[in-house]
């Protein structure tokens, strides 16, 4: 091979394969240190974007998962309610079987003061069980209400336990000051509150306990107002209980049932025998409807089990799918990188001889 001073080709040998060595050193260290396979696209591009879509799969999954347990804990606080209500009925049963005998004549009314208490106990279990904020046993689930232009109220009403059915609504000046509210709904029940005009561009919310029913009012309220507030039934509700968006991965639970008095049809007393006979077959009916409403509580508790265990395997399973595709082998990857800085060190001297071996020309001129 001839001498030359202006091109030295060994040392540019040496050079490209320290460059190339260094590169696969650092990226050795680059995957022991973060413990991936995949760092980025460029390392893996079809592992990086099978790996995404399985990672965002997984967070759905796990999102899933949370609502299936808080969807599980509602249909569990229902059915306790439920459980109540039943025992109650049970022992309404018992009053009026006891009532229509001819032996406790002379306890009617003694019988009939505890099937008051009892039934006003009914109405306040129902009423009162609730899931952040919603109501579970009274029918007013998923309900939603819409109110007739009245000026100075929003259209927009809030529900929290409203009945079904037309709610009127008016307005009146206050001698004491304010506008007086009035809402009343179906069932005849009226409540008013007096209310504070709010300042120009601002709102307040007026709360109708009684009703069940929020509104909001600006500063355009005025006096002599009407209109009608349309209060629509509760629905179904849907849990959301898998990582895509269709009807198999929801769970669907039938909270429009109320296990009021009322919605259990339970009419009647017992101040005579007569009445108190009617009233066995009031509770039976009440009850029969009751455990029928239970069963399927019962059996979405039971779904929802199933859902989970599905869920909590597809996480685990994903994940799996995730780690083989990105995490890093750390012991081939410690094997790796010690070949990688071996062959550097080798690099790097042999650089050096080769810039050395070029000096040999300067011989030829002593």
């Amino acid at each position: 091979m001839a001498l030359s001073v202006q091109t030295n080709n060994a040392a540019m040998t040496a050079l490209k394969y320290l460059n190339t060595n260094s590169a696969a050193m650092d990226k050795s260290l680059e995957r022991l240190s973060s413990g991936f396979r995949v760092n980025n696209a460029a390392d893996d591009a079809s592992g990086y974007a099978v790996s995404s879509k399985l990672d965002a799969q997984t967070q759905r999954l796990k999102a899933a998962s949370l609502n299936a347990t808080q969807a599980q804990a509602m249909t569990k606080m229902a059915d306790a309610g439920v459980n109540e209500i039943q025992n109650m009925v049970v022992r309404l049963e018992t009053l009026a079987t006891q009532a229509a005998s001819a032996n406790n004549a002379g306890e009617l009314g003694k019988l009939d003061a505890e099937r008051i208490k009892l039934e006003s106990a009914i109405d306040k279990i129902a009423g009162s069980t609730k899931y952040n904020g919603t109501n579970l046993l009274n029918g007013t689930a998923g309900s939603t209400a819409t109110g007739t232009a009245v000026a100075g109220i929003s259209t927009t009403v809030g529900t929290n336990g409203a009945a079904a059915g037309a709610v009127t609504l008016t307005t009146l000046t206050n001698a004491g000051g304010g506008i007086d509210i009035t809402l009343t709904n179906a069932g005849g029940t009226a409540q008013t509150v007096n209310v504070a005009v709010p300042a120009a561009g601002a709102t307040a919310d007026v709360a109708f306990g009684d009703i069940g029913l929020t509104l909001s009012v600006d500063s355009n309220l005025v006096t002599a107002g009407s209109g009608t507030i349309t209060v629509t039934g509760g629905a179904t509700s849907n849990f959301q209980v898998g990582a895509d968006n269709d009807v198999n991965n929801r769970v669907s639970l039938d909270l429009s049932n109320s296990y009021t008095t009322t919605g259990l049809n339970l009419t009647g007393d017992l101040t005579t025998q007569a009445n108190a006979q009617t009233y066995i077959d009031t509770a039976k009916a009440a009850l029969d409807t009751l455990v029928t409403q239970r069963a399927d509580l019962g059996a979405t508790q039971n779904q929802i089990s199933f859902i989970q265990s599905n869920l909590a395997t597809s996480i685990e399973q994903t994940t799996a799918s995730v780690s083989s595709i990105r995490d890093a082998d750390m012991a081939a990857e410690m094997a790796e990188f010690t070949k990688n800085q071996i062959l550097t060190q080798a690099s790097t001297s042999m650089l050096a001889q080769a810039n050395q071996a070029a000096q040999n020309v300067m011989t030829l001129f002593r």
